[in-house]
């Protein structure tokens, strides 16, 4: 099937460059775009307001993809087990959450290498906070799907094989304004709400844990 997908940026990019970019993204090294024009506007214009949706098509059906949004990878651990192990997370992370990170790694992380694309939700430095809470037991399982399942995340398409870049074919762009910006934080602000609400509602809720699933696997 031929797929289009839109790659919002400051810059036009008529060819991505194979093994290039931020290590430390959601999900390593890849060109990360959407199915979703708009989104893809909201990321090209959150900073200056100014930038560039980049329209491209795609034969995915020649290439192998991991749809972590689909059954049987849908459980929302997944995905987390991929930030934790993929993004810089903080020390406080690192130091008193050490059974949290390894209990996510030996049971939910996935060897991606083996796929052509990933196909899952966004966590920007902006939604980060969201599994960092979860990882902390500040938030319950029920709490993140929910946070998910509200989709004004968005989620990504990202190209992380050499095979992927070779079938990836740039059609146009179209430049951004500052509408796109505002659009981008009135989506956080809702995504930000939900959060809080879930957040407070969390307090003394006996609902699932981390801290419990750990207790279960050990």
């Amino acid at each position: 099937m031929n797929r289009t997908i839109y790659h919002g940026s400051e810059f036009i990019i008529e060819k991505p460059e194979y093994l290039k970019g931020n290590i430390h993204n959601d999900y390593g090294l890849g060109f990360y775009c959407c199915s979703n024009k708009e989104l893809a506007k909201e990321w090209a214009a959150k900073r200056s307001g100014n930038g560039f949706v980049n329209c491209n098509s795609i034969r995915d059906d020649r290439l192998k993809i991991l749809d972590l949004t689909t059954p049987p990878y849908n459980n929302v651990l997944y995905w987390v087990a991929l930030l934790m192990h993929n993004r810089l997370i903080s020390t406080d992370l690192q130091n008193n959450y050490p059974k949290e990170l390894k209990y996510l790694e030996e049971k939910y992380l996935l060897d991606i290498s083996l796929y052509d694309v990933v196909i899952g939700y966004r966590a920007d430095d902006s939604y980060f906070r969201f599994p960092e809470a979860f990882v902390r037991s500040e938030i319950t399982l029920e709490s993140l799907n929910k946070i998910f399942a509200a989709g004004d995340l968005g989620k990504q398409y990202v190209l992380i094989s050499k095979r992927a870049f070779e079938l990836l074919h740039f059609n146009n762009y179209e430049e951004v304004f500052e509408t796109s910006k505002d659009n981008y934080y009135k989506r956080k602000s809702r995504a930000d709400k939900v959060f809080t609400d879930l957040l407070n509602s969390d307090r003394y809720s006996k609902n699932v844990r981390l801290r419990d699933l750990i207790i279960d696997y050990e």
